[in-house]
Parts: structure tokens; C-alpha cells; sequence
């Protein structure tokens, strides 16, 4: 073998071992006095849940968090690496009112990017956002007060301030039925289209509780909502000027339906009206 040739060779091993241990020694990053918060956008109560590293540590947090609901703050814990195992208890509180008190778990990983940790231990704050699809994704660091992604209690506040009264005429619901009712309405729209304005979402729990739970499936409608469903607020303007004979044959339940997107059994719980029925 030629000098050159040697020297080149013994350049390009050194290089790759000095690439493959500096792989090997990178840590993994880790994270100390850390709290927790859950963020609940599932149509479902949730029921605690448990983070778990790939090095054996484990935060665990209990509450029982509403569809919409977010808080119950837990620290301090520590978590290395940036997989995660989240595990979730949830249960419908209509079946439990109905005297089924079954609860259902879930788990799923869980990626976190390398993420600075705060000084201040009370920045520390992992956000644990829940899904209505049961995906979960994970913040650091949080704002004690953190953006809701899905602004289900918004719109069940606005639903209710604007159409209590014909909720409650329609469904004779409770306060707390009616709630879940809407959020189960939200849920529906995130699954099939992934809506998250909140004005978006106010049209569509308005047209799909009292108008027709099927709006949806009308061609003109469907046709909208494709055309407008990836701009914010867009959806909700094109529904309030909706043609009034597209109204009428929504209202009256007259018109050929078009495919809507399917939603997966057992991500949206049945309406109350289910166990009732049951019962």
C-alpha cells in the first residue's frame, strides 16, 4: 500500500471513531424538580395519569380532569431522555351516572425534543396535552396557565351563553350534561376535520345539536368545509351564511347525504340518550 493511500485510510478511521464516541458519550438530558399539569381535550374524564422514562423514573399524577379541563399541578419529580411512556385512566361520566362506573386505560410513547430547563424550579412545568384521537404530546417548559389547543371550555361557555335556553328545550339536560354534550361535539369536529378555531367549533356543536347531527353529510356543506376547514374562522362565516334553502333541507333532514370521515369506535362515548335507552 502506498504512503498516501495509508495516511488517507488512517484519517478516515480516526474520523469515523472519534464521530462514534462522541455519539456514544452524548447524554441524555434530564430534567429535575419538575411539575406536572394535565390539559384534558378528550370527551372522556380523565383519570390521572403516569409518565415513565426509559431509566426507570415515574411521574404519576391523579385528579379527575372534565372534557375541556386542565390544571392539578404535581411536583417535583425527575425524568431523563427524550422518550416517554404515558399511560391514562378515563371513564364517561354519563355511563357512570347511569350506574356503569367502568374505567378505561390507554398508553401510548410520548417524544420530547431536548428542551432547556428553566432555572426557577417553579417554571419547571411539563404540560401533558390529551387528544380526542388518545395521542398525546408533551410541553417543556409550560406557563402555569397554558394555551388550551382545543378550546373546548370556550365553546361550551359560549354554546351555553348563546343557546342554553334551546339546549335545554331540545335535550333537557343538566348543566353537566349539556357540557359534555357540546365537548362531545367538539371532539367530533377535531376527530373528522381537525378544527381547533373556536369560532369554527362554536358553528359547528351549534349546527350539529341543533340543527341536524348529520349536517355535515350534506354536499353543499361538505363542500365548505373542505374548502374552508384549514382556515381559521373561515368555516364559521361560511355556516352563518349558509343559502337558506341548504338550511331548510338541514332542518327538515331532506337531502342526499355525501361520506363523512369515520370516527373510529369508541373515541366519542354515545349521547346520554344511549343509557337511558339501555336501561
Amino acid at each position: 500500500m502506498k504512503l498516501g493511500t495509508f495516511l488517507l485510510t488512517r484519517v478516515a478511521v480516526a474520523s469515523a471513531l472519534c464521530v462514534a464516541l462522541n455519539a456514544c458519550g452524548k447524554s441524555e438530558p434530564s430534567y429535575s424538580s419538575i411539575s406536572t399539569m394535565a390539559l384534558n381535550y378528550m370527551p372522556y374524564n380523565l383519570a390521572g395519569f403516569t409518565i415513565t422514562d426509559q431509566f426507570g423514573h415515574e411521574v404519576s399524577s391523579g385528579g379527575d380532569n372534565e372534557p375541556g379541563g386542565g390544571g392539578g399541578v404535581s411536583c417535583c419529580y425527575a425524568l431523563k431522555g427524550t422518550q416517554f411512556k404515558v399511560s391514562w385512566n378515563y371513564y364517561d361520566a354519563n355511563q357512570w351516572h347511569a350506574g356503569d362506573e367502568k374505567t378505561f386505560h390507554a398508553e401510548t410513547t410520548v417524544t420530547l425534543p431536548d428542551s432547556p430547563e428553566p432555572t426557577r424550579i417553579g417554571d419547571r412545568i411539563l404540560a401533558v396535552h390529551f387528544y380526542p384521537d388518545r395521542h398525546v404530546e408533551l410541553e417543556f417548559p409550560a406557563s402555569i396557565m397554558p394555551n388550551s389547543r382545543l378550546p373546548v371550555v370556550d365553546v361550551v361557555r359560549a354554546m351555553q351563553q348563546k343557546h342554553g335556553d334551546a339546549l335545554d328545550h331540545r335535550y333537557d339536560d343538566t348543566e353537566g350534561d349539556a357540557d359534555r354534550r357540546i365537548a362531545r361535539a367538539v371532539a367530533q369536529a377535531w376527530i373528522k376535520y381537525r378544527l381547533t378555531d373556536e369560532r369554527d367549533l362554536e358553528q359547528y356543536a351549534y349546527f350539529a345539536l341543533l340543527i341536524n347531527p348529520d349536517f355535515d353529510a350534506h354536499p353543499a356543506v361538505q363542500k365548505i368545509i373542505q374548502a374552508d376547514k384549514a382556515k381559521p374562522g373561515a368555516l364559521a362565516a361560511s355556516l352563518q351564511g349558509l343559502q337558506p334553502a341548504v338550511l331548510k333541507a338541514l332542518k327538515n333532514k331532506q337531502f342526499a347525504k355525501v361520506p363523512v370521515p369515520a370516527i373510529p369506535d369508541g373515541l366519542v362515548p354515545p349521547p346520554r340518550e344511549a343509557y337511558q335507552h339501555a336501561g
